[in-house]
């Protein structure tokens, strides 16, 4: 071997390795650069799948919310917390806060979480306090036990009157979020969560463990401007010498996902390509280098030169297999192509099938992209530039491929395009991965639209709920003129909780959206209309006749109520009362919007208390009257802290020998300031607050000492009757209270309203009166014959005894209605007792129509005990006197 050839080879050794090299180099830098765009791609799809399963959370939180009665929070919740529990693999605890900050129910798989003190809690005390609304995140909460995290979310739940009523809390474990690591296509990749209120990041469980995040990237995302609720567009790289991050805020703006790799592994990655491709240049190089060596070497032997060329084509077809990369060169002027077997299996052809035809190419090529790539290459002929483009091909076996074509034009020396020499890759993956990211990121922004829609709006109705109804309020009076009247109704469905328990639910459900359509058939055009929870809906009106408008609505509205719902084949009766508020919109001012619709919601008391049905206008006396009702509720609170309520006694005597046979404890109020409060004030205000049970134990336990302390003097009082609430009835600690009570010094009777509702009567409350009959109990009506009671009422309580209402006894005459009651109590062998006997005249008439009992201030007013120990002792002292009614005696009194 010469001198010559031997320099020959290594200068082509040099090139080859120079280009080798460089090529190595700029692999290096490619790789580097495609790591992190993967990076950020997979970060996106991450935080978007983040934002889905922080949308979950929050729905499950609102699934229990929305059920959750504040009157009934321990078990009104049970269903729905049962299937978010089965719904939401993941979820660690779903936790009912009561408004003291205590946990009253709720799932949590460690254990019982009833009991706990989670008043200290951010979430609580942000939304007992107002200052937050919608839901809120949590920093992620370490256990102590073996370190795992968790991240809980909350939301508020409000009373109807719309104060706060306590939070429903949803914990998912850290496992929950490991589907976040699917979208990265590196497998050392350490994913981090940041949620907005502490900023502090925390790791994702992975194959390689939870590792600490580097210290330079927590310095280098320090010196960034703080985080905002507002969400950033784009991700953020960070490339600092131990590690690369790339960093993307949620579209929410609530939490952010850090993708980190150590430099050590995007350097090795980036080696180990830039490797492969320089040493596939190199060897290209190589080859071709020698080649061309051979052939001015061994230009005399032509045989040896074919073998020679065929040699190094072999090698460039090995490198370009490798990279699957298929070559085509086309003759222009005869319109004739040729391509290699890459090409063919691209197309799913076999080698030299292809027939070079630009008929075959369209058969190969998908029929809506022919006009694009054929104008791609009519392009690139007329402007003189290299093709590209990018178009789908189907393969031999009906595959749908995507094809990415570069392409050089040739031209001759008077400027004709001759000659086109291109290559072909497949870049179906990288297209499918990228119609993945915009699908992914369409679906995020559709489930933002719906949260943002779900958040404004009551599922069951499709009307705004009061959280839109309030937005919108305050943006209409913000924009309004000052001058512009507006109008606002509160509405609110009459004992719709009779007809829930009565029918069942789906039956209050199919009511409520009746009413809401009754309400926009009836509301005025561009009036908002809001179910504002519960039986509650609001409409707004805004216009020169907002409040005439707001009328003939409620009318129109309240007159569709009047009618009958049909369900199931049943009939639902039903009606409504309505509050209107009616001012200017600079007198409602959007500062104070809260202010009109809580005038709304003083007339709809007022319409309530008049006897529903009906609307009535705000007035300031009707605010004066809420004011003094605030005041009395205020003094009753502080009475029955302090037990400042008395028991008084008004006898009830025998009809024929006027002798004492019972007494009725009744309540009475003394207060320091306002003196002698009647019943008829105050008794309604505890109905409302919730406290008729709680006086109902009251009387009776100051009653039954009453009479002990009676015995103990002598002085025998055969029965006491005591006045009990519905409510107190259908408690399950009734019995229990009883039998604290010990044996009965005495005869007990409860007396129930006699405007109890037919509807009201159900089964549980039948039940509970013939447990009190088991037990001696008498069962009374008191009031009969004031309110509506039908016979069929009167034959499902069986009550023992009717006390007739005072208001028929005092009428001139016998009245016939009293004759009527006095006819149905012999039929059913019910005893009777004529309440309010003032008079002689009214007493001798009384028995005459059959009460064997008799009550009024003719015998005695109410007394408390010690007066009522000296009426018995007089009573007993007198001698007994009996009498016989005659037309004689009755005409004489």
């Amino acid at each position: 071997m010469t001198f010559r050839s031997v320099s020959g080879s290594a200068l082509v050794f040099l090139l080859a390795a120079t280009l080798g090299g460089l090529i190595a180099v700029l692999q290096y830098h490619r790789s580097w650069t495609q790591s992190l765009a993967n990076m950020v791609d997979d970060t996106y799809i991450a935080a978007d799948h983040m934002e889905l399963l922080i949308r979950s959370m929050r729905l499950s939180a609102e699934t229990v919310a929305e059920v959750a009665r504040t009157d009934d929070l321990v078990h009104s919740a049970d269903e729905a917390i049962e299937k978010v529990v089965r719904e939401n693999i993941g979820i660690s605890a779903v936790l009912v806060i009561d408004a003291t900050g205590h946990v009253i129910e709720g799932y949590y798989e460690r254990g019982s979480p009833v009991g706990l003190d989670l008043s200290d809690r951010p979430y609580f005390r942000l939304f007992r306090d107002q200052m937050w609304e919608g839901f809120y995140i949590n920093p992620p909460v370490r256990a102590r036990v073996d370190g795992t995290w968790s991240l809980p979310l909350s939301v508020p739940i409000y009373t109807p009157e719309g104060r706060f009523g306590g939070v429903i809390a949803v914990a998912a474990q850290e496992g929950y979020f490991a589907y976040l690591r699917k979208p990265f296509q590196a497998n050392d990749v350490q994913v981090y969560l940041r949620v907005h209120p502490d900023g502090q990041f925390i790791a994702l469980p992975s194959p390689f463990g939870a590792r600490p995040l580097p210290q330079s990237l927590k310095a280098a995302i320090a010196r960034r401007p703080a985080q905002t609720l507002e969400p950033q567009a784009g991700a953020r790289s960070y490339d600092q010498p131990d590690a690369v991050g790339t960093l993307r805020q949620s579209p929410s703006g609530l939490f952010d996902v850090l993708a980190v790799r150590t430099t050590s592994a995007l350097r090795q990655d980036a080696l180990i390509d830039s490797a492969k491709t320089g040493l596939a240049a190199f060897v290209a190089a190589l080859l071709i280098g020698l080649a061309g060596l051979g052939l001015l070497r061994w230009a005399n032997a032509a045989h040896t030169e074919a073998e020679r060329a065929r040699f190094l084509g072999e090698r460039l077809r090995i490198a370009t297999d490798a990279a699957q990369i298929g070559v085509w060169d086309l003759d222009i002027i005869n319109s004739h192509e040729v391509w290699d077997e890459t090409m063919h299996r691209l197309y799913g052809l076999e080698p030299g099938t292809f027939q070079g035809t630009f008929e075959h190419w369209c058969k190969l090529v998908h029929p809506d992209d022919i006009p694009y790539a054929q104008e791609k290459f009519q392009r690139a002929i007329a402007e003189g530039t290299d093709m590209e483009a990018e178009y789908r091909i189907i393969t031999a076996n009906g595959d749908i491929r995507v094809i990415s074509t570069h392409a050089r034009i040739f031209r001759d020396r008077e400027g004709r395009a001759v000659r086109a020499i291109g290559v072909n890759y497949d870049v179906s993956e990288r297209v499918a991965r990228e119609r993945e990211l915009l699908a992914a990121r369409a679906e995020a922004e559709a489930a933002q639209a719906r949260i943002a829609y779900d958040a404004l709006h009551d599922p069951l109705t499709g009307l705004l709920n009061r959280r839109g109804m309030d937005l919108h309020l305050k943006d209409s009076l913000a924009k309004a003129a000052p001058d512009q009247p507006v109008a606002y109704l509160h509405i609110d469905i009459d004992r719709f909780k009779s007809i829930n328990d009565v029918f069942g639910h789906v039956a209050g459900d199919h009511l409520l959206c009746t009413a809401a359509r009754l309400l926009k058939l009836a509301a005025p055009p561009g009036a908002k209309v809001a179910r504002m929870g519960g039986d509650e809906f609001a409409i707004f009106v805004q216009g020169e006749a907002a409040e005439p408008m707001a009328r003939a609505c409620a009318e129109s509205f309240l007159s569709a109520c009047r009618d009958p719902v049909e369900f199931e084949g049943r009939k639902l009766w039903f009606s409504a009362s309505v509050g209107l508020s009616a001012r200017t919109a600079g007198e409602a001012g959007a500062a104070e919007a809260g202010a009109m619709a809580q005038d709304a919601d003083i007339a709809l008391y007022a319409a309530k208390n008049a006897g529903r049905d009906r609307m009535v206008l705000f007035s300031p006396e009707l605010r004066r009257k809420v004011e003094e009702t605030k005041r009395l509720a205020d003094k009753l609170e502080d009475a029955l802290r302090h037990d400042r309520l008395e028991v008084y006694f008004q006898p009830q005597v025998g009809a024929i020998n006027h002798e004492l046979i019972g007494a009725e404890a009744l309540l009475r109020w003394h207060d320091a300031e306002d003196g002698p409060i009647s019943p008829d004030r105050f008794l309604p205000i505890a109905r409302e607050m919730g406290h008729m049970a709680r006086i109902d134990g009251i009387v009776l336990r100051k009653a039954i000492k009453t009479v002990h302390n009676l015995k103990a003097r002598g002085l025998i009082v055969p029965k006491v009757s005591v006045n009990v609430d519905v409510q107190r009835l259908m408690q399950p600690d009734l019995l229990d209270d009883l039998a604290a009570l010990g044996p009965l010094p005495c005869g007990l009777a409860f007396e129930l309203l006699e405007t109890l509702d037919y509807d009201e009567i159900t089964d549980g409350l039948l039940d509970v009166l013939d447990r009190l009959r088991a037990q001696q109990i008498e069962i009374e009506l008191d009031d009969f014959g004031r309110g509506r009671t039908s016979l069929a009422t009167v034959q499902r309580i069986r009550p023992d005894r009717l006390k007739i209402d005072r208001s028929l006894i005092a009428r001139k005459g016998v009245d016939p209605v009293v004759e009527a009651i006095g006819n149905m109590g012999h039929a059913l062998n019910i005893g009777l007792t004529a309440e309010g006997v003032e008079t002689l005249p009214q007493a001798l008439a009384m028995a005459r129509l059959g009460c064997d009992c008799l009550q009024g201030f003719y015998f005695a007013r109410p007394m408390p005990e010690q007066d009522f120990a000296h009426w018995i002792a007089a009573k007993q002292s007198d001698k007994p006197s009996h009498w016989v009614e005659t037309d004689a005696n009755y005409q004489s009194a």
